[in-house]
């Protein structure tokens, strides 16, 4: 496993996250609008970073985009 390629995957998680944390507290009376259009790509980063820990940079070129954010297979539901 490649640490510099989790912590770089996971840093992208941060800044999302960061970002839409910035966006709600900005305009808190938009929850309903904002929370479903900025989670499902927090969730497919953190995702992603799952998905591609082992292969680290390669994953993008074995794995296609799809199984790439896809809910982990190996983490329980």
């Amino acid at each position: 496993m490649d640490a510099e390629w989790v912590l770089a995957t996971l840093n992208d998680v941060m800044d999302a996250l960061e970002d839409a944390v910035g966006e709600l507290e900005r305009s808190p009376q938009a929850v309903d609008l904002l929370l479903p259009e900025v989670m499902p790509a927090i969730y497919a980063k953190l995702n992603y970073a799952w998905n591609s820990r082992e292969l680290g940079a390669a994953a993008l070129e074995q794995l296609d985009h799809d199984e790439l954010i896809a809910f982990p297979k190996d983490l329980p539901r």
